[in-house]
């Protein structure tokens, strides 16, 4: 034993303690030294197979020869100096997961040291482990190795097995080990036994659903995942027709309210009461242009701020882009036409608040405000008090002077909102009421025609090239006698004649400031073409002005030939410098001016208004009510208020059409419950099938767009709370009673209104419903069940029966 350098006896009492169980081994003798030394030896296949024909002691011998004949007492002391903090030792898997678990739930180990198959919950295993009292599980296991067989022992190859002990404090007989064994065989055959019920059971599961689904139908597609049920109820009354500073605190607690505010008058109730709602029939569209690279194809002579403005009043419009309403409903509506088996059509749907947008000024980067601008007495009217006519002139005016968009083609105005401020005395102003005016004018009837449109685009197109090749292409300024003057030629469409004289020389011509019967006589003069707008004239004589010049100047030139090489050489070396920095922004010009497929109207913002800070954009509705409270500015404040008036007004008119909806539905049929649970599963497949047959269609896409707007997620119901509280925001003085038994007409299961039993049929059904129009102009629908009459503020609404 010196050998190994340990002068202690392996016979001490403490260390014998600290070993953990060693008092049992003193008693023992020297006969079970062997099997210590065999139970914490790390035994390798080698080692117990070393000794095929052995017998017992095999493996013990085969240890002893690779250890160049190392005694007993010598293993025992290299054993004792690290078993302090090493163990190695049989145990069972107590608790196991995807990454780790735990050997008789006190040695912690991870799934990367197990040599070979992973062991389950019960199962024997051997296991060396180190001791660290700085981890949070003291015992970590560096090796794990699964013991085969049932009982968890170590097989040699002679057929004789030697058990393999805990460590050197489980010596203590073969009583433990037994019961351990015994442990171990148990949980295995119990878990396989669940789990054979389990496939057992399974099976004949798999087997009865397999022949009732080929006896009686076939297939059925693939489950659909069902969203979650999202509706948003609006928890305020939609019946607004004013505000003052108080209420919109209530009502909106985001919203910045300025100083110097203390009214406003929501009169889009009258514009739009509840029987005759507003409707979004027709598509409209804005492209902005960019305002550094893009000019105007026609000067803009319009005057944002004349001398004479007069911030007593403001007018200004807020301008519709939406689309048409086939393309409304797709986006926004799950069509049941467009369900298939590969994709969900309700994926790529949108809200109606992200399909309808609005055309809006920014100044800066993020103050955003809508377009419009003072009243200009001279300009505009006199009274614009009494002469409702004199607003809207100012709005147009503002409006064309802001973004070039005429709006004089509009037919209908529409007053949405009045915005009171009361400002305060200052040096130069006494105290002083402004009033700001919000209009939503027919927009989608100006929309230009797609020849129009496309002739529109070429012209765009000709700018571009001219921009590139280094033309000037700014619209020219002119007084207002050349204005009208053009203007009336190009209404003529150049049929007046013009008589032919001389031509002057190129010299004299000034294109620039020429009018239309001087550019139209001097091209006739030369033989060219006279019909056209005045740019087209312009630019035509510009172009053989050039001709000329270039033609005279090469007369020139051939006097002095040796000087003109010289320049020569100078232009076309200046020219390419011109051609590589024209390159460089060749395609920022192209995307500048590249205009959509689709018609629409453009839009130049003006580089004047608002210190050159002025730009427009175009947002959406649910852009419109993301606001914040740090928005401190007037016209983001009347941008956000009225848009969430436009937002309780969409909410108002699709509310009573839901309404009108359920009111006019049949009552539903009550099934009485079948006292099987065989018999209910039978109707139930019976109507799966009749429903997969079935070949259904939208018919009432307008309701479903309705619906659409609280439905958000598409599920197709609602639950009765969420139906009756929509009802009670209605301007229609419902009591509770009366909303809940409307609601309970059409309710089903689980108290859900399932509306679209209310917008799909099958294919070919007849319409339940027709509308048609009186002659005192009194729409009446008409329905199986009823009819309800709408004619000005008296409305007579049918009571659901009961």
């Amino acid at each position: 034993m010196s050998g190994f350098g340990n002068n202690k006896s392996p016979w001490d009492n403490r260390a014998i303690q600290q070993m953990g169980g060693m008092n049992n081994f003193q008693h023992q003798g020297m006969s079970n030294m062997n099997q210590a030394m065999q139970s914490i030896s790390y035994p390798t296949p080698r080692g117990n197979q070393g000794g095929g024909g052995g017998g017992g002691g095999g493996g013990y011998g085969n240890m002893m020869h690779q250890q160049g004949g190392m005694s007993g007492q010598s293993m025992m002391n290299q054993q004792h100096q690290g078993n302090q903090n090493n163990r190695v030792f049989t145990g069972t898997v107590t608790k196991l997961h995807d990454n780790f678990g735990f050997v008789d739930d006190d040695v912690f180990f991870q799934t990367s040291v197990v040599k070979g198959q992973i062991p389950r919950v019960g199962d024997r295993v051997l296991t060396e482990a180190i001791f660290n009292a700085n981890m949070p599980f003291k015992w970590n296991a560096t090796r794990i190795t699964p013991l085969p067989g049932p009982g968890g022992n170590l097989m040699g190859t002679g057929g004789n097995s030697q058990p393999i002990s805990r460590g050197f404090g489980d010596m203590t007989g073969g009583r433990d080990r037994n019961r351990d064994r015994q442990r171990a065989m148990r949980s295995p055959r119990r878990d396989d036994k669940r789990r054979d019920d389990r496939d057992r059971s399974s099976r004949k599961r798999s087997r009865s659903k397999s022949k009732s689904r080929t006896s009686r139908s076939p297939p059925r597609r693939r489950a659909r995942h069902q969203p979650r049920y999202h509706v948003s109820v609006p928890k305020v009354s939609l019946n607004f027709p004013n505000s003052n500073v108080m209420e919109l605190k209530k009502r909106y607690s985001s919203l910045y309210i300025p100083s110097d505010f203390f009214k406003a008058n929501h009169v889009w109730n009258e514009a739009f009461p509840l029987y005759s709602p507003f409707r979004t029939r027709y598509r409209s569209a804005f492209h902005v242009m960019d305002r550094e690279q893009v000019d105007p194809l026609v000067f803009n002579r319009l005057q944002y701020d004349p001398p004479d403005a007069d911030y007593t009043y403001v007018a200004k419009v807020m301008l519709l882009a939406a689309p048409d309403l086939e393309e409304l409903y797709e986006k926004t509506c799950h069509l049941i036409e467009k369900d298939s088996e590969d994709k969900d059509p309700r994926e790529g749907l949108v809200h109606p608040s992200r399909a309808l947008k609005f055309l809006v000024g920014l100044k800066g980067k993020s103050e955003t405000m809508a377009i419009g601008g003072p009243w200009s007495p001279s300009q505009d009217g006199a009274d614009p008090q009494n002469d409702p006519s004199v607003l809207i002139k100012t709005a147009i005016r503002t409006c064309g002077a802001m973004t070039g968009i005429d709006l004089s083609s509009c037919t209908n105005w529409t007053k949405f909102v009045e915005i009171h401020y009361r400002r305060q005395a200052t040096s130069s102003k006494p105290a002083r009421t402004e009033t700001v005016v919000i209009f939503l004018p027919d927009v989608w009837s100006i929309m230009p025609t797609k020849v129009d449109y496309d002739a529109t685009c070429a012209k765009y197109a000709q700018k571009c090239e001219m921009k590139i090749e280094g033309k000037c292409v700014k619209p020219q300024e002119s007084d207002g006698n050349e204005a009208d003057t053009s203007t009336a030629e190009e209404e003529e469409e150049g049929d007046t004649a013009v008589e032919k004289g001389d031509p002057t020389h190129w010299k004299e011509l000034d294109p620039k400031t020429m009018k239309v019967n001087e550019l139209k006589g001097e091209l006739e003069a030369r033989g060219q073409s006279s019909k056209g707008l005045k740019s087209q004239l312009q630019a035509r004589l510009q172009k053989i002005i050039q001709s000329e010049q270039d033609a005279e100047e090469k007369k020139d030139d051939e006097q002095e030939p040796t000087e003109a090489e010289a320049e020569e050489k100078k232009d076309d070396e200046e020219s390419e410098e011109v051609k590589e920095m024209d390159d460089k922004t060749k395609e920022k010009i192209k995307s500048s001016y590249k205009t959509p497929s689709t018609p629409c109207l453009f839009v130049h913002p003006d580089t004047k208004v608002k210190s050159g800070k002025f730009d427009c954009r175009v947002e959406s509705l649910s852009v419109l009510l993301d606001y914040r409270s740090d928005d401190n500015k007037e016209g983001t404040f009347e941008l956000s208020m009225f848009a969430e008036l436009f937002n309780e007004m969409m909410m108002r008119d699709n509310a009573f059409k839901i309404y009108k909806a359920v009111v006019n539905a049949p009552d539903k049929e009550i099934k009485e419950k079948k006292d099987k649970e065989s018999d209910e599963g039978e109707q139930k497949e019976t109507e799966e099938k009749a429903n997969e047959e079935k070949n259904m269609i939208t018919r009432n896409k307008e309701l479903l767009l309705s619906c659409s707007y609280f439905d958000l997620s598409h599920i197709g119901y609602f639950e009765a709370k969420d139906l009756e509280d929509i009802f009670l925001t209605l301007e229609m003085e419902l009591s509770r009673a009366e909303v809940k038994k409307l609601a309970a007409k059409l309710v089903g299961a689980k108290d859900q209104v399932n509306y679209r039993a209310l917008v799909d049929v099958e294919v070919g059904a007849p319409e339940k419903g027709r509308r048609r129009s009186d002659g005192d102009g009194v729409e009446t629908c008409h329905d199986s069940e009823g009819a309800f009459r709408l004619q000005g503020a008296e409305r007579q609404l049918p009571r659901s029966k009961g």
